[in-house]
């Protein structure tokens, strides 16, 4: 498929939906699967995808008669390996993912040679949560509002470099918007993960910082970083102090990043049923809608066939955005 119209013909795919094989054709259902179920996450233990997971296994197992989960960290290439491990594997339930739009949306759209296909090669299962992506600066800019950054980055054009977790992921598009907003060209700053990029804002090593608000919102509430704005159409009920980019005037940042769960290809249909039907009712528990939120996410439950419409619709949006920002694969 010529990648300049990936994100433009990936609705298409909804003519073949993964469900819609016959069981009799499929592997066996989730009740014959042996032994616990692997949840892959992509990411380091300790990071924001894994600590949703963990929140979630004893929870689901709970709804699913004792069934246990594992949480499997299968770090690298921003979930990319993960992801390639989870399409190998065999459609029985025993092997199950809990992914982020960066794993199943942004790497098919930047890297040459991904090695999955976001909807062909994947069943979805459940949404999880929206969270927000941020632009934040250090405390030492002393900058406080978003048109206070551009008159800075004006001024200061040779040091308007900001960190990203990864290259080729939202925030740097993001950063480039912005950039081409203020008129200033700006140079993204690519980390190895959040972490390590959230660590040199606070050392003041690099001015700005875009990422997850999961991985910036304690220190913004502790002044030691200040969140200009956010992503989505409506501010975050857990910092309603922050302003959307949207009203600030900035287009093309509406799109929340989400967390939400897939298996390979071809699950059956009774445990994509049964999954699901547990997580709601996980989801529907208040204090872990309060422990979500704390992190900065907000519970979004979703069946399998809206959680397939979220990756078609991130695809279709990001696909233009990365297209007009120029951006080569890598």
């Amino acid at each position: 498929m010529n990648r300049r119209d990936f994100g433009q013909t990936l609705a298409a795919t909804l003519l073949a939906p993964a469900l819609s094989a016959p069981l009799a054709a499929q592997a066996k259902p989730y009740a014959a699967a042996a032994g616990p179920i692997r949840v892959l996450v992509g990411f380091p233990p300790g990071g924001a995808t894994d600590v949703v997971a963990r929140a979630l296994i004893d929870r689901l197992g709970k709804q699913m008669d004792g069934q246990v989960f594992i949480v499997q960290n299968q770090s690298g290439a921003g979930g990319q390996i993960a992801a390639q491990l989870l399409k190998a594997a065999p459609p029985d339930g025993a092997t199950i993912m809990l992914s982020i739009d960066h794993t199943q949306v942004i790497i098919p759209l930047t890297v040459a040679a991904a090695g999955y296909h976001p909807v062909n090669d994947f069943t979805a299962l459940a949404g999880v949560a929206k969270y927000y992506n941020v632009l934040a600066v250090g405390s030492s800019t002393r900058i406080k509002t978003l048109p206070e950054l551009g008159a800075w980055m004006k001024a200061h054009s040779s040091q308007a470099n900001y960190g990203i977790p990864a290259a080729g992921s939202v925030p740097q598009f993001i950063g480039q918007i912005v950039g081409q907003s203020f008129g200033v060209a700006v140079n993204p700053v690519p980390y190895k993960g959040g972490a390590p990029m959230v660590q040199d804002l606070l050392a003041g090593q690099v001015p700005i910082g875009i990422a997850s608000m999961t991985e910036l919102i304690e220190h913004h509430r502790a002044g030691k970083v200040c969140i200009l704005a956010s992503s989505g159409t409506e501010r975050s009920r857990i910092a309603p102090e922050i302003p959307t980019f949207a009203e600030l005037g900035f287009k093309r940042l509406e799109k929340n990043p989400w967390l939400a769960f897939f298996g390979p290809k071809g699950l059956p249909p009774e445990f994509v049923t049964q999954f699901d039907q547990a997580m709601q009712a996980v989801l529907a528990q208040p204090d872990l809608q309060e422990r979500l939120a704390k992190m900065g996410n907000e519970v979004a439950a979703a069946p399998a066939k809206e959680v397939q419409q979220w990756v078609i619709d991130a695809s279709q949006h990001w696909g233009q955005v990365i297209r007009e920002t120029g951006f080569k694969p890598l």
